[in-house]
């Protein structure tokens, strides 16, 4: 009875440990099918995917998006053959007799024509200026150049310290001063002359 008893017990324990066996296989080839790596169609869906155009009706790739640029990073230079758009000339206020009302930074951009004084129907108007006349400045095309003409005002116009007389070519950095509003010329692209500039009444 005994070696009956240790017999059944044996073949017992075996296959136990024979299911045990059969039972970790089992679970080592489930764990490698969850983990296998997907079909390449679905990786060629994930990249491809993300650069079809919005519209979704020509089926185009979409551009890629240009690299964002760091603060304080200087510009990428310009594409080789890629002339850059050359800007209008400016007038860029550096001292303002009003900085609530006209700001330190503002920029007017100049046209064939552009008038400066106290009056607000000029194209630059300093309504706040007081030591600027109503009519006192004026700048202006000729030739492809900007010039620039005192209208007869009571305090003069200042060209880089100096007052101005008659007509004197405006060069890229000079600062004019009307009234006590000083203003620095950056020059550009001058614009289309529709003819010589007419006498202006004070």
């Amino acid at each position: 009875m005994t070696g009956d008893i240790v017999w059944l017990m044996g073949r017992y324990a075996f296959l136990g440990l024979l299911y045990l066996f059969v039972l970790l296989v089992l679970r080592s080839l489930v764990a490698e099918m969850h983990t296998e790596a997907p079909p390449a169609a679905a990786i060629r869906h994930t990249i491809v995917a993300p650069r079809v155009a919005d519209s979704g009706h020509t089926g185009e790739l979409a551009p890629a998006p240009a690299p964002e640029r760091a603060i304080g990073e200087p510009p990428a230079e310009p594409r080789p053959g890629v002339a850059p758009t050359p800007l209008p000339p400016r007038l860029i206020v550096v001292e303002s007799a009003e900085p609530a009302e006209l700001p330190t930074g503002t920029t007017f951009t100049l046209t064939a024509v552009t008038t400066i004084g106290r009056g607000t129907h000029n194209s630059i108007a300093l309504p706040s200026d007081k030591y600027a006349s109503t009519n006192h400045a004026l700048v202006f095309v000729r030739e492809g150049a900007l010039y620039l003409r005192d209208r007869g005002s009571t305090n003069g116009t200042l060209l880089n310290g100096k007052r101005a007389e008659g007509e004197i070519l405006l060069h890229d950095g000079d600062r004019l001063a009307v009234g006590t509003t000083v203003l620095r010329y950056s020059a550009g692209r001058a614009p289309e002359a529709p003819g010589p500039p007419t006498t202006a009444e004070v």
